[in-house]
């Protein structure tokens, strides 16, 4: 049995079967067939960004917010290498995302055709699978293993090339033998959980244990918080974990790492048992690794303790720490069949109280409005509220938000992390409303990240999406300045943003309501009318300039940590625990 139907109409179906109710299209000469078909058929909602790059930043923030794949459409050409930052950027961090290009057609091929380029040799480094489509009886299995790749073991993007010779094809067989794509691409991961016994018996007589959770752990939160609690073992995460163990708990240290909770980095150092679940040891959150977690080291070559690593991901596992006892599983599963005893561990929930209660995330107050002071207020109003989520671009911002925002539920903040992209915070917030349309999406944003993408508010009023936008103006790169001062003689060059845009003016120009704040007496009531408000809103707040601390420093062990102790920025550091 045969049917007609193109390539273009081969892909919409394929993407129908997958459940997809949403793309980020961009149009081009190359992919038109495929921008025709979703505009002649009404099952599939396609959103139209300014930029190819904020259409895959949208895909992603739609990805993260949901742990299904986001789908772009861009054409060939500029319209790939436009999209290579958000290729890598949800590969970088995990995020199933799939992405169909145009091609020029087979024959032109190599030419140096109008809007041509190599567009799977430029995307193979930076995806789980790159493939060009040269035959239309291939399409249809090679969109279902885009699907499986994206989202099994760890996720990451996938790109699929389709010329347009290939996607205006009208000849495709219904039943044929499927492809073995197997050669090509990742295969699917195995799940083990061996030497539980023996892990068990670590926990157990353990004197300093600690969790240390990153975002693979984030879809076993109830999991994670009856182990934590029953085992009496302090959590701290990573900030894409951030609120899959409530942090206004006892237990929480928060996030550690080079911005993180001196309390967290300590109880790493001195830990004799870190089990890391679902992280892959990230630079920022081990300082230097010659130096990384001390005690536990000791600790497994006297039969006491050591470092457990559950990664689904083998590649993870040994790669950057080499970790004593290692479970290629998923966190879930690992998590479930755990079987420890409470203990009391007095002297180090001891230690764990006195770190947090002295090193508490603080900044010094001036005359002028601070952003710390700004999300503060905002997490006040948080406080009372669940059903929203939070997405930041790159900057002082986004570390500030990860210190002062006290995050209570997996899955709420999401923000580019090991590529740190700046300028994600707005499409990424447009993905997740378009994703969520009844939850509060709010973008923090910085001057220099929100100028990135700032046309991306456009994309906002077209789609009359309800997005709260905070930038918070201080008219610097505030986070390379603060290293320009410490590290580089305060030789500040091309940190000074001089002449920003009106933000308040600009949200205007876009059919956007903008409101501005300056002043700490009506910070309250701006945070009130900016988060309470039912449609888009951009809130300027003019802040201060600030550093960002604590700090630890590049090539430094991860409890040698900078602090600022007075309002002239002098600098304390390698405090001893305690």
């Amino acid at each position: 049995m045969t049917r007609v139907l193109s390539g273009a109409q081969i892909i919409y179906k394929k993407l129908l079967q997958h459940n997809v109710t949403d793309v980020f299209a961009y149009t081009g000469g190359a992919i038109m067939p495929l921008i025709d078909t979703l505009y002649k058929n009404s099952k599939i909602n396609y959103y139209v960004n300014t930029h190819e790059q904020s259409a895959t930043h949208a895909a992603t923030g739609y990805a993260k917010s949901t742990g299904k794949p986001g789908i772009c459409i861009m054409t060939s050409g500029p319209g790939v290498t436009n999209s290579i930052t958000g290729l890598t950027d949800a590969t970088n961090d995990s995020t199933p995302l799939i992405l169909f290009t145009g091609n020029v057609q087979l024959s032109a091929i190599g030419t140096n055709a109008f809007q041509e380029c190599p567009a799977t040799d430029i995307t193979k480094p930076i995806t789980k699978w790159s493939y060009m489509i040269d035959n239309i009886n291939d399409v249809g299995d090679v969109v279902d293993e885009a699907f499986r790749v994206a989202i099994s073991g760890k996720p990451g993007a996938v790109h699929i090339d389709i010329p347009k010779c290939v996607l205006m094809s009208k000849f495709y067989q219904e039943f044929y033998n499927k492809k073995n794509f197997n050669n090509l691409i990742i295969k699917p991961e195995k799940k083990n959980v061996n030497n539980i016994d023996h892990i068990n018996k670590l926990i157990n007589s353990a004197k300093k244990p600690i969790l240390l959770i990153g975002q693979g752990c984030n879809d076993y939160s109830d999991q994670l918080r009856s182990f934590a609690i029953n085992s009496n073992i302090p959590v701290t995460t990573t900030i894409h974990a951030m609120g899959v163990f409530d942090e206004t708990h006892e237990l929480s240290l928060e996030f550690l790492g080079m911005h993180g909770n001196v309390a967290a980095n300590y109880a790493i150092q001195e830990s004799d048992l870190i089990i890391a679940l679902g992280t892959r040891f990230d630079d920022r959150i081990t300082g230097v690794v010659e130096k990384y977690a001390p005690k536990a080291f000791e600790a497994y070559k006297n039969g006491k303790g050591g470092i457990v690593h559950v990664n689904k991901n083998d590649k993870e596992i040994g790669n950057i720490i080499n970790s004593h006892y290692n479970l290629h599983a998923d966190c879930g599963d690992f998590l479930n069949v755990l079987k420890t005893k409470y203990q009391e561990r007095k002297q180090w929930m001891s230690e764990i109280k006195h770190w947090k209660n002295k090193y508490k995330f603080t900044y010094n107050k001036t005359d002028r409005l601070k952003t710390q002071e700004v999300l503060t207020a905002m997490n006040e109003y948080l406080l009372k509220i669940d059903n929203y989520q939070i997405t930041s671009g790159v900057g002082n911002h986004q570390m500030m938000a990860s210190q002062f925002i006290k995050w209570r539920y997996p899955k709420t903040f999401f923000s580019s992390g090991s590529l740190g992209v700046m300028g994600t915070g707005l499409p990424y917030a447009i993905g997740c409303q378009i994703a969520n349309p009844d939850k509060l999406i709010i973008d923090i944003d910085g001057d220099g990240s929100f100028n990135h993408t700032l046309s991306e508010l456009k994309t906002v009023n077209n789609y009359n999406l309800p997005i709260k936008i905070a930038v918070m103006n201080d008219g610097h790169f505030s986070m390379v300045r603060t290293w320009e001062k410490l590290f580089f003689e305060e030789r500040y060059t091309a940190t000074n943003l001089y002449e920003n845009p009106d933000y308040v003016k600009l949200a205007e120009a876009y059919g956007i309501k903008g409101i501005y704040c300056d002043m700490r007496e009506d910070l309250d009531d701006k945070i009130n009318e900016f988060l309470s408000y039912d449609k888009a809103i951009l809130c300027e707040f003019k802040v201060e300039t600030d550093e960002c601390f604590p700090l630890v420093k590049p090539g430094s062990a991860l409890d040698d940590i900078i602090l600022s102790n007075s309002i002239a920025g002098k600098m304390q550091t390698n405090l001893p625990p305690g």
